[in-house]
């Protein structure tokens, strides 16, 4: 635990932002293990999760929801952890409760909602026992309640090993500022089916890390976008995407930098720099809609200070 707060009365309130897939995801070497698999994700601010959990002094913890309930049984799960963890603490005077989780981020596509759901479910039982808890408490409790979890507590852009839950490097303060438009290549994954990165890769995959370490540290743009885009393409002996290679070409010709994908999921934005108008970049996402794509023509900025 960070620390106390006054005691939260009634019920407490936990947020979690989403993300837009990974900037860049592989194996990579880590002084933690040997090497393991790791990414670095797109944060944005515009979907996510708000949960309110209700204390009671009932057994475990039971999900209020008006879709299915089986959509939020990891979050429940770290609920739970959560009141485990802080009553060995001897935080809580309640034993279970009531928890209730909205969302703004369709489920497996890649925009991270099962993680926003279970950082806000571990925020919002923290929270009604006026306990902040450290990081590296709560991508514990996220990857023992999901299996692998996205870094979406961290505001910096770090490579984080999504499935052992330790940060591998931190690469910057923050990301270039740029423009980010929403495509799709498909429908939604089952995230955990998917194999994790292979370890065919890790000399190149170390190559790439090295390139966005330095591009992050020089502002650069253009280099982040290509290191998403090499990062896309490697991802495709994993979870192959069909017109990846046409929405490259499309963006090019848009005036793109490049193209980043959730390597666990179908959606994919394409980058464009901060210097052109908002205007003409949604010019620019009309011609690549026009190829047959689809696409969210309102422009995302991403990176920049948060």
């Amino acid at each position: 635990m960070t620390g106390r707060r006054p005691a939260a009365r009634g019920r407490g309130t936990g947020r979690s932002t989403g993300h837009h897939g990974e900037l860049l995801q592989g194996r990579f070497r880590c002084p933690v293990l040997d090497e393991c698999p790791g990414l670095v994700t797109v944060p944005i601010g515009t979907v996510g999760s708000v949960a309110l959990f209700t204390p009671d002094a009932g057994a475990g913890v039971r999900i209020r929801t008006d879709g299915d309930a089986r959509d939020l049984t990891k979050a429940r799960r770290a609920a739970e952890a959560t009141l485990a963890h802080l009553r060995a603490e001897g935080a809580p005077g309640f034993t279970g409760g009531e928890l209730r989780v909205t969302r703004t981020a369709p489920v497996g596509l890649g925009l991270g909602s099962s993680t926003a759901d279970v950082l806000a479910a571990v925020r919002a039982v923290a929270d009604c026992c006026g306990v902040e808890l450290d990081a590296d408490t709560v991508a514990r409790l996220a990857i023992g309640a999901e299996g692998a979890s996205d870094p979406l507590w961290s505001d910096r852009p770090i490579l984080f090993a999504h499935r052992h839950g330790h940060v591998i490097e931190e690469l910057g303060p923050e990301l270039p500022r740029m423009f980010l438009v929403r495509c799709m290549l498909g429908g939604p994954v089952d995230t955990l089916a998917l194999a994790p990165a292979g370890t065919g890769h890790v000399g190149e995959y170390e190559e790439l890390r090295a390139l966005l370490r330095r591009a992050v540290a020089d502002g650069d743009a253009p280099g982040v976008a290509a290191v998403a885009t090499r990062s896309a393409r490697l991802n495709q002996s994993r979870h192959y995407k069909p017109d990846l290679d046409r929405l490259i070409a499309a963006g090019e010709r848009a005036g793109a930098l490049g193209v980043q994908v959730a390597h666990s999921g179908n959606v994919a934005g394409l980058l464009f720099a901060h210097t052109l108008s908002p205007d003409r970049v949604r010019r620019a996402a009309d011609c690549v809609r026009a190829d047959g794509f689809r696409v969210d023509v309102e422009p995302l900025p991403i990176g920049g200070a948060v």
